[in-house]
């Protein structure tokens, strides 16, 4: 029996790139997926790729998670189609690119990164637990009703440049998952996340070859996470083994953050005396 048999997930932000590869592996471990994206366009080239990779038993939604209403429809799709839900994978993200930096960046640029990521996350969430979680039965295992998964980032800690508001969003991320998992836990809701680093993602097309490799020397493994990846730490957190998970923070940015500095920009002191 695959792993997610006869179990429904809604994974935001699933029409591309580290998304779709979720919601690639959720199906082929069984489980019903339904994934949004903010345009009919991108989630009807999302649904195209999953097809072409011969994978069925997803529902596309045109939504984004920064609008009430549509966040409410969407639920709305899932309980017409499945009457219940047992995993959220919140994952969609603006970006904050193009904003300039803290000198220039307007309130509504600023507010607008903060309404997706971390109130955009929480309406989901909510609505999970009111529309789904709370009407269902514990599991025998894990005792629980359901589990979320965000997927956040290394920069919370270590942040960009000219990235205020994301990296602002990300670090809010860390704590609203943490008091989620306090909040949620004795309700059955297990709340945790994943944070990567560098992630391969059609956006590296636009980077040059130097700078890609300089990336990759930023990271101790040499190399950015794919979305399969990212996919595999989603599905842990989601499944039964993980029930003992809970606010948890799991960090996959190959040993990025557990430097002090990149192998290049080290000086050699294997062969120094002390003086």
């Amino acid at each position: 029996m695959k792993q997610f048999e006869g179990k429904v997930v809604l994974v935001t932000g699933g029409s591309r790139n580290t998304g779709l590869e979720i919601v690639d592996r959720f199906l082929r471990e069984g489980a019903k997926v339904f994934f949004c994206g903010t345009t009919a366009e991108s989630v009807e080239k999302g649904a195209a790729e999953l097809k072409r990779r011969g994978l069925s038993g997803f529902t596309p939604v045109v939504c984004n998670v920064g609008d009430l209403k549509q966040v409410t429809a969407m639920m709305d799709v899932v309980e017409r189609e499945a009457r219940r839900l047992d995993v959220v994978v919140s994952n969609a993200a603006n970006m904050g690119i193009g904003h300039g930096g803290p000198l220039e960046m307007t309130d509504e640029q600023f507010l607008s990164v903060l309404n997706v990521n971390i109130l955009g996350g929480f309406r989901v969430v909510q609505a999970a637990c009111n529309r789904f979680f709370m009407k269902q039965e514990r599991d025998e295992f894990t005792d629980q009703r359901g589990a979320v998964v965000f997927v956040g980032s290394n920069s919370s800690e270590r942040v960009s440049r000219k990235r205020l508001a994301y990296v602002t969003s990300k670090g809010g991320m860390d704590t609203m998952v943490k008091a989620l998992g306090v909040d949620l836990g004795p309700l059955g809701v297990r709340v945790n996340m994943v944070a990567p680093g560098y992630i391969w993602s059609d956006r590296w097309n636009w980077l040059t070859d130097a700078i890609k490799e300089r990336r990759h020397r930023n990271v101790p493994t040499g190399h950015e996470a794919t979305g399969q990846d990212v996919a595999a730490a989603v599905l842990f957190l989601a499944s039964p083994g993980a029930r003992g998970f809970q606010g948890a923070r799991l960090l996959m940015d190959g040993g990025s953050c557990a430097q002090l500095y990149p192998v290049d920009c080290e000086d050699d002191t294997s062969t120094m005396r002390e003086r």
